[in-house]
């Protein structure tokens, strides 16, 4: 079972991708903003991977991204950014940043699953086990 945190102000994003990745057998943690992952982060081991919202209250989505990568224990923590509204702008600053991967919402469980399988097979460099759908 992974941690994985979700960094979302949309509640019922946040919620549903959370019991996605529960039912999926991980461990979900969810925060409303930057600040509040942070503080998360402090308190607990890292996650294994992160969600993070492109739009956010107080920090920008960016400068989350920016502030994960460095971060000695999140440097290599694969992020993946989450937009409604996508844009090669944001999909560029997120890549230079180091981003994993780049989702249009809505996401669906399938997706979700897909993606968690590969970035939890490039951390470990072996296949990873299949996840419940």
């Amino acid at each position: 079972m992974a941690t994985i945190l979700i960094i979302d102000d949309d509640d019922a994003f946040r919620e549903g991708l959370a019991e996605t990745i529960q039912d999926l057998g991980h461990a979900p943690l969810e925060a409303r903003s930057g600040e509040e992952a942070f503080t998360l982060m402090r308190e607990r081991q890292p996650p294994v991977c992160i969600f993070l919202d492109f739009r956010l209250p107080g920090a920008d989505d960016l400068a989350v991204l920016d502030t994960l990568r460095n971060t000695p224990d999140m440097q290599r923590v694969p992020v993946v950014m989450l937009t409604a509204h996508a844009t090669s702008d944001n999909t560029i600053g997120a890549m230079r940043l180091g981003a994993f991967e780049h989702l249009t919402k809505p996401v669906g469980r399938d997706e979700i699953a897909a993606l968690l399988e590969r970035m939890l097979s490039a951390q470990t460099g072996a296949p990873a086990a299949r996840f419940r759908r």
